[in-house]
């Protein structure tokens, strides 16, 4: 009896600390702990949608998450439109989304919110295949911390490491340091597929090391800074690799993303490089056909150390021609790793053409010879080079530009594209000029097809100059060199000028032209009818065939009977897109006239727009610049702006989602719903499958209110906002649903399911109750269950691993258990071969502290005692919070 009495109370008192995994608020503290999918480590379960909000336990640290392990359905093209784990990075002041990442198939990332700010990560699920889900674990920092520091490659997967902060800029006084193991016999391979880092001369300021062994000391294996965008490749000869990031106190500069892996790649490159050598060093260009030569090994490896020469001959009174089409090496300042040397003669010690560690590019002999020179240092493993050659005639397909007078029509486009194009590049030093004309009173419209030139800031080199008018000396229209774009004069002339340096050449471009009436799209009637019944549409001038013109100001004033709102839904938009929409936008105002209240200003994605009263003004703004499709919206009358009335049948769940759902409901929605059944006895029931508003104190700017319907009598069963939903009862057969949302933020909604059934006589408020008890006196039993749990009076059987992962969990008393506990050291393990097959997760209840190989050991839940860990007095609000505060 005695027993039976302690379990009740040890019930009581874990009851409110071993919460629910699903739809919780999270705090994290400086040592990691965990969270999963919803009957981790089994598979997840089909139709689910869970969110978590994790915040720092600390105001002004920053929160880290590392997923361990996921294995979630994957969709064509990595879209992740079936299951996916959306990891949303919100600021904590007004709670709008800074950016966000979408997860399915087999990952793991690493992510960290910058100060005053928090994650909101939601899950969800389709109807079709399930799998084993994920394991992320979260911890939080000061800022300055660069996460866990011993991290260990696995044979089996890449694993990411990104700078602190990544993808926003990193911090100042930085000194990071990652040590990565791998089991005895296998080396280390670390690709940097992005990098960013402040540039200094000899990376002196901020700069990425490798160096070969477990300290930062050993053997450097490069040091890095500047931008790249070439993939970086570096080896260890061992099973260990340090990488140091440092930073200073000036610049930072945004990120830098890499990814690593164990393997035995040196042993493979040694034994293949005893293979290969540089080839012939005489090579004979042909006249008619192009030939071809690459790095030794290209392209599945390229060997440290090489110093590989050619020399390129070709018929007297013949030049030489070379095309590299990739360079896969070290790219550093002035090439001074490993390069590609081009020589005009047939000495290595002739007049230098160029050095080149990055780019595709044309280099092109005075003479007919030709010496090229590949040299590797021992820093970088890459593809190497691939280059074609031929010779050509001193003065063979001087490429010229054609005549300088074009002609509008106005019925047909015309086209116009660079010397040679496409079958040559164009010529170094080249300036083309075309003058395109239109009869009077109309205006020319081109639109760049292909533009395939040296691309630099500020087009300073190559580039396609537009000016409004028959002179290059006319207003300046345009001036690019890369993108496709349209460009309309003003008049009926306009002058092309196209512009090379002696660098490299491209494909060059392509462009049409066509003539415009002087007025150009017209906006349209300007007063449109909304109706109660059917959707109508509304698109930009010339949408879809044509863009839109530049310098438009279109209204539209859409009006509905009295008693009905507009309410519009953005189908495309496809407008120049700026932070602040200054650009091309597209403006809903509340009312009949564009003074009105603003509802919205968008120049990009999808939404619903609703007015408060029967009309609404829309405004087309578009400025001078760039032009695209434009957009579609279709629009209709409605009582409330959404919302139906529906009845459920005894063995059916009827869903109820905001507008918009799951991204974003829209500002001012006015929806009422209306759930009943015709089953006598019956009540309406509801459950919350995702809830999450704006959220105050008093649930006044965003909610949704329930009421209890009796023929024409409305009783309030309570309001709802922020992350708290209903889980509630009507006392009759009908229950009404009204959601409201004011002018400011605006969050994912809900989604709430509804069945019909006999009234039940508590609902989940008193589980609620009971944590709220559990917690009151849990100070005051604290000592006795921990003299009873050290007696031995609550003991209970060791379980194994197996055991857990084996067991069978329900998903009411077991599925969305979360489980804080302290992190166990364990003797290091004699590392063994993995076998060729997808590695299980590690268990549910544990906390994994460092990368395991690939995955750490199970933990016993019976070798631990679950904990909570305390928030303090200032901590943001959250609810049903196993880390977070009572």
């Amino acid at each position: 009896m005695i027993t039976f009495c302690f379990i009740g109370v040890c019930v009581l008192l874990f009851g409110p600390l071993v919460s629910r995994a699903c739809n919780v608020t999270l705090y994290a503290q400086g040592e990691p702990l965990n969270f999963t999918s919803p009957n981790y480590p089994g598979n997840y379960i089909s139709n689910d949608n869970c969110y978590w909000d994790i915040y720092p336990q600390t105001r002004g640290n920053n929160v880290v998450l590392d997923m361990v392990f996921s294995d979630i359905e994957d969709s064509p093209g990595s879209t992740c439109q079936y299951d996916a784990l959306t990891i949303y990075v919100k600021n904590n002041g007004d709670q709008r989304k800074a950016e966000s990442k979408s997860i399915c198939g087999q990952s793991r990332l690493h992510f960290i919110t910058r100060e005053d700010q928090h994650f909101h990560a939601v899950f969800k699920t389709d109807g079709t295949v399930t799998r084993g889900g994920f394991l992320i674990r979260y911890y939080e920092t000061d800022g300055h911390s660069c996460g866990v520091s011993d991290l260990s490659a696995s044979s089996a997967a890449w694993t990411n490491l990104t700078s602190p902060g990544y993808p926003s800029n990193y911090s100042n006084n930085l000194d990071c340091r990652w040590t990565i193991s791998a089991p005895v016999g296998y080396e280390i391979k670390v690709e940097v597929m992005y990098s960013n880092v402040q540039n200094s001369t000899a990376c002196s300021s901020d700069y990425l090391l490798f160096s070969d062994g477990s300290t930062s000391f050993a053997s450097q294996l490069g040091k890095y800074c500047g931008r790249s965008y070439i993939t970086r490749v570096v080896v260890s000869s061992r099973n260990y690799m340090t990488i140091t990031f440092h930073t200073d106190g000036s610049d930072t500069a945004p990120r830098f993303n890499l990814k690593y892996k164990a393997g035995t790649f040196l042993t493979t490159t040694t034994e293949r490089k005893n293979e290969l050598n540089c080839g012939s060093s005489l090579l004979s260009a042909s006249t008619s056909t192009w030939r071809y030569l690459s790095s030794p090994g290209y392209p599945n490896y390229n060997y440290n150390n090489m110093d590989c020469k050619w020399t390129i001959s070709a018929p007297a009174e013949y030049k030489i021609k070379v095309v590299i089409r990739v360079l896969d090496v070290a790219f550093v300042y002035r090439c001074a790793k490993d390069y590609l040397l081009f020589n005009d003669g047939s000495s290595s010690d002739a007049t230098q053409l160029g050095k080149y560690c990055s780019g595709d590019r044309d280099v092109v002999s005075s003479s007919n010879a030709m010496a090229i020179t590949f040299h590797t240092d021992g820093s970088f493993f890459g593809k190497g080079f691939s280059l074609r050659y031929i010779a050509r005639t001193s003065g063979a397909k001087e490429l010229n530009c054609g005549s300088s007078l074009l002609s509008a029509s106005t019925s047909t486009w015309r086209y116009l594209s660079s010397p040679g194009y496409p079958n040559y590049n164009y010529n170094n030093n080249t300036d083309c000029k075309w003058t395109i004309s239109a009869p009077v009173e109309y205006k020319i419209k081109v639109e760049i097809i292909v533009l395939s030139v040296d691309s630099v800031a500020g087009c300073a080199k190559d580039y396609l100059l537009f000016n409004d008018g028959s002179s290059s000396d006319a207003t300046q229209l345009g001036k690019y060199c890369s993108g496709t774009r349209d460009v309309f004069s003003s008049s009926n002339t306009m002058t092309i000028t196209f512009h090379t340096d002696r660098s490299i050449t491209g494909r060059g471009f392509s462009l049409k032209y066509i003539v415009r009436t002087s007025g150009g799209l017209n906006c349209g009637s300007s007063l449109l009818s909304a109706s109660t019944s059917t959707w109508r549409y509304l698109l930009s001038p010339g949408y879809p065939n044509y863009n839109y013109d530049n310098n438009m100001d279109c209204k539209w004033t859409i009006s509905a009977p009295a008693g009905y709102k507009v309410k519009v839904e953005i189908i495309v938009l496809s407008v120049e897109y700026e932070t602040t929409c200054e650009r091309d936008y597209l403006l809903f105002s509340d009312g009949s006239s564009s003074y009105g209240t603003m509802l919205g200003k968008y120049c990009d994605g999808t939404r619903d727009v609703v007015s408060s009263s029967n009309a609404m003004t829309v405004t087309f703004h578009t400025d001078n610049s760039v032009t695209k499709r434009g957009f579609s919206l279709k629009y209709m009358a409605r009582t409330s702006g959404c919302g139906t009335e529906e009845e459920i049948n005894g063995y059916e769940t009827k869903y109820i989602e905001s507008p918009n759902y799951p991204l974003d409901y829209p500002d001012n929605a006015d929806c009422s719903w209306t759930i009943s059944t015709d089953v006598e006895g019956y009540v309406i029931h509801v459950k919350v499958e995702f809830f999450y508003l704006e959220h105050d104190s008093t649930c006044s700017y965003d909610y949704v209110q329930l009421y209890d319907v009796r023929g024409t009598y409305e009783h309030s069963l309570g309001r709802w906002c922020g992350s708290d939903g209903p889980d509630t009862q009507s006392t009759g057969r009908s229950m009404k649903v009204r959601f409201l949302s004011d002018a400011s933020s605006t969050f994912t909604g809900f989604k709430l399911a509804f069945t019909a059934g006999e009234p039940t006589s508590s609902s989940s408020f008193s589980l609620n109750f009971g944590g709220v008890i559990g917690g009151v006196f849990g100070g005051i039993v604290g000592v006795a269950l921990l003299t009873c749990c050290c007696c031995g009076i609550c003991s209970r059987k060791k379980s194994t691993t197996n055991d857990q992962s084996q067991r069978n969990r329900s998903r009411e008393a077991n599925v969305n258990n979360v489980f804080s506990i302290p992190l166990p050291i364990y003797p290091p393990t004699t590392a063994t071969t993995l076998p060729a097959m997808f590695t299980p997760p590690p268990a549910y209840s544990e906390v994994v502290k460092d990368d395991p190989p690939p995955y750490c050991q199970a933990v016993p839940l019976s070798d631990i005692q679950p904990i909570v860990t305390s928030s303090p007095n200032d901590a943001y609000e959250g609810i049903d919070n196993p880390a977070g505060p009572s």
